[in-house]
C-alpha cells in the first residue's frame, strides 16, 4: 500500500485523494528535524552521553569522605555449664538483649588509584562529547544517504515507466505494420521481449522503492507521504579548496572517529597507571563513634559503653594472588590494541577523504559528460524512430536507442546524487558537517 501511495504522490493523484489543493512533499531538512527526536541511534547516543557525563562525579567520589552508620540489636542466651569463676555463684542460664551502633567518618588522604581515576574520567568525558558530535554527523549522513537512495529508486521507477510506455507504443506500431504486411514478425518479437524485460525490471524497482522508504522510516519513525525531488538545473562546484592534500590532512587531524579514538587511547593509557595503583599503600583518616548497651548477664549487671576513636589507617598491599600484576598486563595489552585501532582509523581517514574528494571532482565531470551524452542520445532516438517509420531501420534499433537514453538519464541522476553525498561525506570526514550543509542539499530539492 505504501508503494502505491508513493507512486500516486509523484503523479499528483495522492494530493487529490487527500482532498488538498497542494501536496507538500517532505524535504531533507524537515525529515532531519524529525530524526533528531525520533532516530533510535541518535537518541541512544544522547543517553550514552548523559551516562558518560557521570563518570567524573563518580571518580571524585573516591576522594570525598564517606559516612556509614551501623546498628545491631541482639537477643543473647547464656548457659553456664561449668565455671571456676566465683562470680557466677554456681550454674545457671539467662537471656538478655543488647544493642550497639557505630557512626564512622572516613576521609581518604592518599589513594593513588583514585587519583588516576579522576584524570581518566575527564578523558572519558571528552570521549563522550566527541562521540555525541560523531553521532549527530553520522545521523546527517545516514539520513541523506537514505533520502537520496529513495529519490534514486523513485527515478528508476519513473524511467522504467517511461521505457515501458515506449516499448508498448513500439509493440503497437509493430503489430500495426505486421497486420498491414509492411512489417516483420521479428520486430514484434523484439518489442514483446523488450516489454517483458522492462516489466521484470519494473517489478524489482517497486521492491527497491518500498525498501528505500522503509530505510527512511527506520530513521524518522514515520512514513513520508512523498519526497521533494531533485531540480533539473543545478550548479555543481569543485571542492574548496580544490586540493586533495588539504582535505586529507584535515581528515587525518579532525575526523570525528579519530578524535574519539584518540581519547580512547588516552583512557587506556591511564588505565595502566590506575591498575598500577594496586601496588601503592592507602592512607585514610577515620573518626568513629560507637555505643554498646547490654542488660544484666550472668557475670553481673548491665552496662552501656560509648567509645570515640580518631585514627590514621594505613593499608599496605603485600600480595593479592597476582591479580594486580595480571590486571596491569591486561591494561597494557588493551592500550596497545587501542593504539592499533587509532592507526587503522587514521589510514581509513586518508582513504575515505581521498575517495570523497575525488568522488566530488569526478561527479562534476561525469555530470558534464552525461549532459552531452543525453543530448546526443535524444537525437539518436529521434533519428532511429524516423528511420524505422521509413522502413530504413529495425525495431530493435529503436528499442536499444530508447534503453540507452534512459540508461543515460539514470546515470546522470545518480551522478548528481553521488556529488551531493560525497560533498557531505567530505565535510563529515573533516568534522565540519552541519545542518547548513543539509540546507545546501535541500536547496537542490523542489516540493511537488
Amino acid at each position: 500500500m505504501r508503494l502505491k501511495a508513493v507512486v500516486s504522490a509523484r503523479a499528483g493523484v495522492f494530493c487529490l485523494l487527500l482532498a488538498t489543493s497542494v501536496c507538500q512533499a517532505d524535504d531533507l531538512l524537515g525529515l532531519y528535524d524529525a530524526a533528531l527526536k525520533a532516530d533510535p541511534q541518535f537518541q541512544g547516543a544522547i543517553f550514552d552521553h548523559a551516562a558518560g557525563a557521570e563518570v567524573v562525579t563518580q571518580a571524585w567520589a573516591g576522594y570525598r569522605p564517606t559516612i556509614n552508620f551501623e546498628y545491631d540489636k541482639v537477643d543473647n542466651t547464656q548457659d553456664v555449664i561449668s565455671s571456676v569463676n566465683p562470680t557466677f555463684n554456681g550454674l545457671g542460664s539467662t537471656s538478655f538483649p543488647s544493642s550497639s551502633w557505630a557512626l564512622t567518618f572516613t576521609q581518604p588522604i592518599f589513594r593513588y588509584a583514585n587519583y588516576q581515576r579522576i584524570g581518566q574520567a575527564k578523558e572519558e568525558l571528552k570521549q563522550a562529547d566527541a562521540q555525541l558530535i560523531q553521532s549527530q554527523q553520522a545521523l546527517m549522513l545516514r539520513l541523506s544517504e537514505a533520502y537520496l537512495t529513495a529519490l534514486a529508486a523513485e527515478d528508476e521507477l519513473g524511467f522504467l515507466r517511461a521505457e515501458r510506455s515506449a516499448a508498448e507504443q513500439q509493440l503497437k506500431l509493430a503489430f500495426g505494420r505486421e497486420a498491414a504486411a509492411i512489417g516483420r514478425s521479428v520486430d514484434r518479437y523484439d518489442a514483446e521481449a523488450r516489454l517483458a524485460s522492462v516489466e521484470a525490471d519494473y517489478a524489482f524497482a517497486e521492491v527497491s522503492l518500498r525498501d528505500a522508504y522503509e530505510a527512511l522510516y527506520e530513521i524518522v519513525g514515520t512514513d513520508p507521504a512523498s519526497l521533494a525531488t531533485l531540480k533539473g538545473d543545478v550548479e555543481l562546484k569543485q571542492p574548496e579548496p580544490a586540493d586533495d592534500q588539504y582535505w586529507i590532512k584535515a581528515a587525518m587531524q579532525n575526523n570525528p572517529a579519530l578524535v574519539v579514538q584518540r581519547h580512547a587511547v588516552d583512557v587506556a593509557r591511564r588505565e595502566i597507571a590506575l591498575q598500577n595503583g594496586g601496588h601503592f599503600p592507602t592512607l585514610d583518616a577515620v573518626l568513629r563513634k560507637s555505643n554498646q548497651f547490654t542488660e544484666s548477664t550472668l557475670a553481673g549487671g548491665g552496662s552501656e559503653v560509648e567509645t570515640q576513636e580518631i585514627m590514621l589507617r594505613l593499608s599496605v598491599p603485600i600480595y593479592a594472588g597476582g591479580s594486580v600484576s595480571s590486571k596491569k598486563r591486561e591494561s597494557v595489552a588493551l592500550y596497545k590494541s587501542a593504539e592499533q585501532d587509532l592507526t587503522r582509523i587514521l589510514r581509513e581517514s586518508r582513504r575515505q577523504s581521498k575517495d570523497a574528494y575525488w568522488g566530488v571532482v569526478n561527479a562534476v565531470k561525469r555530470v558534464g559528460a552525461l549532459n552531452k551524452a543525453l543530448s546526443a542520445q535524444e537525437a539518436t532516438l529521434s533519428l532511429r524512430r524516423a528511420a524505422y517509420k521509413s522502413r530504413l531501420d529495425t525495431a530493435i534499433s529503436v528499442l536499444d536507442a530508447e534503453r540507452d537514453l534512459y540508461s543515460v538519464k539514470r546515470d546522470l541522476a545518480q551522478a548528481k546524487y553521488d556529488y551531493l553525498l560525497n560533498s557531505l561525506r567530505l565535510k563529515a570526514l573533516v568534522g565540519v558537517l552541519t545542518k547548513d550543509d543539509l540546507g545546501f542539499v535541500n536547496n537542490w530539492l523542489q516540493k511537488s
